[in-house]
């Protein structure tokens, strides 16, 4: 083998190793409210249920508690602007961690509802 095609094969290698790491080191995983908070200092994510009646907007800092499947709830802050379909999504994910008793976001989304409603079909006979 030509020294040229050598090195071309070993920075591919060290090129995809470190596309491994990086995937790895930010990687974080699922999980309910209960282990988030038990997980403090941990970047993870959280899914549930928004409740939008909690939602407030201050100086910068959105807040609302989030319930998860488990029916934990936890007070999600977030440093941005309240994500725009917020108001009409039924569940979000946070990433983050937990500390001082809230979790710490530092990534909202929410869930499209139309995406996840069904289409009723009405079917008329003869026509």
């Amino acid at each position: 083998m030509k020294p040229g095609a050598i090195l071309a094969a070993l920075l591919a290698v060290a090129g995809l190793g470190l596309g491994v790491y990086a995937f790895m080191v930010n990687a974080s995983p699922y999980v309910g409210a209960r282990e988030a908070s038990a997980m403090a200092g941990q970047r993870v994510h959280v899914a549930g249920q928004i409740d939008h009646a909690s939602a407030k907007l201050r100086d910068g800092v959105f807040t609302f508690r989030l319930t998860d499947d488990a029916g934990d709830a936890m007070l999600v802050e977030y440093h941005g602007m309240k994500p725009g379909n917020f108001e009409s999504a039924p569940t979000a994910s946070v990433e983050g961690a937990f500390a001082d008793g809230r979790f710490l976001a530092v990534r909202v989304s929410t869930q499209c509802p139309s995406k996840y409603e069904s289409e009723s079909t009405n079917y008329v006979s003869g026509k």
